[in-house]
């Protein structure tokens, strides 16, 4: 997707977050860039993560001061190096 067309413009930033899935143990991966509505993250196995699984993950957001930060997301996209993430609020769904 280019950049025009995004709602949030993206920041190449590299940082740490824990990322936990229902199909993986929970683990450490590095940011390639991050924005306010999700985040891309670089794996070595991102083919074990299916498209639209729901995922946490856990950071120290750089846009808010480095607050601890837990965000609800769903996979949005898979490419051979990672996966781009889009945040969620679970109230979203229908209960």
């Amino acid at each position: 997707m280019n950049e025009p067309n995004r709602s949030h413009p993206r920041h190449e930033i590299t940082i740490n977050a824990a990322l936990t899935c229902l199909s993986t143990d929970s683990r450490i991966v590095k940011t390639r860039d991050i924005s306010v509505g999700g985040m891309f993250l670089l794996l070595d196995n991102p083919e074990d993560f299916p498209i639209g699984e729901t995922a946490k993950v856990h950071y120290l957001d750089p846009f808010d001061d480095d607050a601890d930060t837990y965000r609800d997301a769903v996979i949005v996209r898979v490419t051979d190096d990672g996966i781009g993430i889009s945040f969620v609020e679970l109230d979203e769904f229908p209960g």
